[in-house]
């Protein structure tokens, strides 16, 4: 039996599943002003965050905000007119 620990700062096959696990099974949802291009981002609800990645780099990173962050931001967004 292995006693060897997964490094979270080294790069590793356990970093690239731990973050695939975490995008499988959330329900992603694109800009609208994206018009059906793929260059924008992509939102996903995820208990107490919600999880934003780049529509580019689906198996990429993602950043996780507090549900009442990101509604504020849209809330800006909208306003401001500058969601394009």
């Amino acid at each position: 039996m292995s006693n060897a620990q997964h490094d979270p700062a080294s790069p590793g096959t356990s970093v690239a599943a731990d973050v695939a696990a975490a995008h499988a099974g959330l329900p992603w949802h694109r800009s609208t002003y994206s018009g059906g291009a793929n260059n924008c981002v992509e939102a996903a609800g995820s208990g107490a965050s919600v999880r934003v990645r780049d529509s580019k780099s689906v198996p990429g990173p993602m950043l996780a905000v507090a549900p009442a962050a990101w509604g504020e931001f849209l809330g800006r967004v909208g306003r401001s007119g500058s969601a394009h």
